[in-house]
C-alpha cells in the first residue's frame, strides 16, 4: 500500500527543469573511506578466515553510499534516511557487526531533484560501496544503472522505477514495504477513511501531470470499488491543478456547493495547505485524506486546519499504543535516539532499509557477495522488521506484484497529534478480493 508520498514525486516532475546540476556530497556518519575493494579477511566466530572480495569491503567493515533529494523545493526531510541507517548501524555494530564486520555509512548525495542519474552514475563509477543505500529521491531516473550494475539497492519506494515486471523484475531494488508500486490501482485508504469518519460525499484533487492524475484514478477507483460499503460517493473531480497553485477558490465552492464532506488529493502539503485555508475561508466543512503528512512537526504548524483528517502508514507509526509497540519500533526509537538522529518518515525507512540489508547480509552468509546478498534477501517470505511492517513475501510479491492483503496503520488527527484508530493491531488489513470494508488487525 506504497501510496501516501506518491503525490510528492509526482509533483516535483515540472520542476527538473528549473533545478540546479551541481553535485551534492554531505557524507554523514563516519569518515572512514572505503578502498575500491580488494580481498579481505575476518573472522566468522569459528576463527576461520574467510576472504571476501567485493567493492567496499575491507577486512573489518563494509562501505554504503546512498542518494537523496536533499535539495528539494518541497521542504522535505529526505536527508533524514541516513539517520535511520546509522542509527540501525549502530545497533547492529554494538553488537559486533556481522560476520566480524563493522557496517558504516559514508554518506548521502544529495542529487538536487534533477541530477540523480549522474549521482547514481557517481556512486557506481567509484566503486567504493558495496550497496546502495539509503535511495531517497524524489525522481529515481538511475535505477535502471543499479539493475544493470547489480548493486543491492535499498530505498524509498515512491518511485515507478522501483517496480518491477514478470519480465524485468529487478531483483535488486528493494523497498522497505516492497517494491511493488501501482498509481493507478484502486487502494483501501479513501473509502475505509471515508467509512471511518461517516463521510458520503467525497472530492479528488491532483495535479495536472501523469504521476498525480493516475494517483488520483486509484483514489477514484477505491470509492467504486468500496464506496456502496463505506456509503460514499465521488461528487467531483479535478486533476487539472497546476503544481504551486495559490488559488484553489473555485474548487473549493464547487465542492461545497457539491456538499463534498471528505476530499482525498494527490498533492504536496503546500497544496493541502492552501486548500484547507481555503476551505477555512469559505466555510466547507469537511476533513482530508491526507498523502503525505506524516510529519509532527507539520502538524505543529498546520493542525488546526486538519482536525479530523486522516494519515496513514505502512510501518508501525510512533504513536502506536505501548502494549502493541513491536520490538523494531523500540530499537528504532531506542538507538535514534543514542546517534541524535531526527525521528521523521524518512528515518524510519532509512532504518527499516538497513535493516532489510543486514538480513540479506545474514543470508548470504561470511563468504558473500552482492548477488548472494541480492539471493538473500528474495529468499525472504515474510519480512517484517522485527514487527514495525505487516510483511513482505520478496520470494513472490516484493517486485512485481500485489499481495492479495494489504495492512496500514490509520491515524486521526486530534488536537494536533497523530492518534491511532484502532488498538486491536498495529496493522489494519484488507482482503482485496473482497468487496467488503472487513478489517482484520495484525
Amino acid at each position: 500500500m506504497r501510496v501516501r508520498v506518491i503525490a510528492s514525486a509526482a509533483a516535483v516532475a515540472l520542476l527538473v527543469a528549473g533545478c540546479g546540476n551541481s553535485k551534492g556530497g554531505n557524507a554523514s556518519g563516519s569518515s572512514t573511506t572505503a578502498g575500491s575493494g580488494g580481498s579481505t579477511a575476518t573472522s566468522t566466530g569459528g576463527g576461520a578466515k574467510v576472504p571476501v572480495t567485493a567493492p567496499g569491503v575491507t577486512d573489518s567493515e563494509i562501505h554504503v553510499e546512498g542518494v537523496a533529494s536533499i535539495t528539494n523545493p518541497l521542504g522535505g526531510k529526505y536527508d533524514t534516511a541516513d539517520d535511520g541507517v546509522n542509527a540501525y548501524f549502530a545497533k547492529v555494530n554494538s553488537e559486533g557487526g556481522v560476520n566480524g564486520r563493522k557496517l558504516v555509512l559514508d554518506g548521502v548525495r544529495d542529487d538536487k531533484l534533477a541530477n540523480n542519474t549522474s549521482e547514481v552514475k557517481g556512486l557506481i563509477d567509484d566503486n567504493k560501496a558495496f550497496a546502495a543505500i539509503p535511495m531517497a529521491s524524489l525522481l529515481f531516473t538511475g535505477a535502471d544503472q543499479l539493475v544493470e550494475a547489480k548493486v543491492p539497492t535499498f530505498g524509498w519506494t515512491i518511485n515507478p522505477e522501483w517496480q518491477g515486471t514478470p519480465d524485468n523484475q529487478k531483483l535488486n531494488l528493494f523497498g522497505q514495504t516492497g517494491s511493488y508500486l501501482c498509481l493507478g490501482c484502486e487502494q483501501v485508504g479513501p473509502a475505509y477513511v471515508a467509512k471511518l469518519a461517516g463521510k458520503s460525499k467525497m472530492g479528488l484533487l491532483a495535479y495536472n501531470v501523469p504521476q498525480s492524475a493516475q494517483c488520483l484514478q486509484g483514489w477514484n477507483k477505491s470509492i467504486e470499488r468500496w464506496g456502496k460499503d463505506s456509503g460514499t460517493k465521488v461528487v467531483f473531480t479535478d486533476s487539472s491543478l497546476g503544481y504551486g497553485t495559490t488559488d484553489l477558490s473555485v474548487q473549493v465552492q464547487k465542492m461545497k456547493d457539491a456538499g463534498v464532506d471528505i476530499v482525498a488529493t494527490c498533492m504536496d502539503n503546500n497544496g493541502v495547505v492552501t486548500l484547507a485555508k481555503e476551505m477555512k475561508k469559505q466555510g466547507l466543512d469537511a476533513i482530508q485524506f491526507l498523502p503525505n503528512a506524516y510529519d509532527q512537526s507539520f502538524l505543529d504548524e498546520y493542525g488546526d486546519l486538519f482536525e479530523g483528517s486522516y494519515v496513514l502508514t505502512d510501518f508501525s507509526p510512533l504513536e502506536t499504543p505501548a502494549k502493541l509497540r513491536p520490538q523494531g519500533l523500540k530499537d528504532y526509537e531506542k538507538w535514534i535516539g543514542s546517534t541524535g538522529g531526527q525521528k521523521t518518515e524518512n528515518s524510519i525507512v532509512g532504518w527499516l532499509n538497513a535493516d532489510l540489508f543486514v538480513q540479506g547480509l545474514k543470508q548470504a552468509g561470511p563468504q558473500f557477495d552482492r548477488q548472494k546478498v541480492i539471493d538473500g534477501v528474495n529468499s525472504l517470505t515474510d519480512y517484517n522488521a522485527d514487527g514495525m511492517i505487516a510483511g513482505v513475501d520478496w520470494s513472490r510479491y516484493g517486485h512485481y506484484q500485489r499481495s492479495n492483503i494489504g495492512c496500514a496503520s490509520y491515524l486521526k488527527v486530534k488536537d494536533s497529534t497523530f492518534t491511532p484508530t484502532t488498538d486491536k493491531g498495529v496493522f489494519t488489513c484488507f482482503d482485496f478480493n473482497s468487496d467488503k470494508l472487513t478489517p482484520t488487525y495484525k
